[in-house]
């Protein structure tokens, strides 16, 4: 899941090489070519409005298998994104024509997923991920709208956080539980997911005692 806002790129791509009722293929391997996006993928098909794509890579970091769908208005672009494999990832990206030309602006909604993985000390840790709106300017994150969701056996109970953008393209989010007491924070900054727990969410006292946090990075 901490790989999700890569799809953002690989959608914004769909969405500038959709012109045409030419083989999609052909359009976003040219595109990809003349841009600085990282992108690689083993098949591609489909067309303007729908296709899928497999094996999807971003800086050689697999994503998954995804596919899309297009829809053309007098204002904008909107381009669907669902996961098709084990991954559980889905949302729109909308590009307005009064800015066509500028690649690095547009905005993404509806989009969430989810995710579950294990740490050390912390098993079958379950994120979920809900983004309302995400505005992005010079690809970097300007206004966001939503939040993160963190759960977990171990976990005595949900921590919750709602996004916020800030310098240096990070997105990052306080959790807390459901009597808003703080108990955590999540930075997702340079390819880098940060996560810090507070160990008084833990039902292992013995955690309790080595530690104050339970602090992991996860690199994309």
């Amino acid at each position: 899941m901490v790989k999700v806002f890569l799809t953002i790129f690989l959608s914004f791509s769909l969405l500038i090489g959709s012109l045409f009722f030419i083989p999609i293929n052909f359009l976003i391997s040219n595109f990809l070519k003349n841009s600085n996006l990282n992108i690689q993928y083993s098949y591609l098909e489909g067309n303007i409005f729908s296709g899928k794509i497999l094996d999807l890579y971003y800086d050689n970091n697999f994503i998954g298998d995804f596919s899309y769908d297009i829809q053309f208005s007098l204002n904008n672009v909107i381009g669907h994104i669902v996961s098709i494999d084990e991954q559980n990832i889905k949302g729109k990206v909308i590009k307005q024509f009064s800015n066509i030309a500028d690649k690095g602006k547009f905005l993404v909604k509806d989009f969430s997923a989810s995710s579950i993985f294990s740490t050390e000390l912390l098993n079958a840790v379950d994120l979920y991920l809900n983004i309302n709106e995400l505005e992005i300017i010079n690809f970097e994150c300007a206004y966001i709208n939503g939040n993160l969701q963190i759960s977990s056996q171990e976990i005595k109970e949900e921590l919750i956080g709602q996004l916020s953008c800030y310098e240096d393209n990070t997105i990052s989010a306080e959790l807390f539980n459901k009597n808003m007491k703080k108990l955590g924070n999540v930075t997702y900054s340079n390819s880098q997911v940060k996560v810090r727990i507070s160990t008084r969410t833990i039902s292992d006292r013995r955690v309790q005692l080595l530690m104050d946090y339970i602090t992991f990075t996860i690199d994309l």
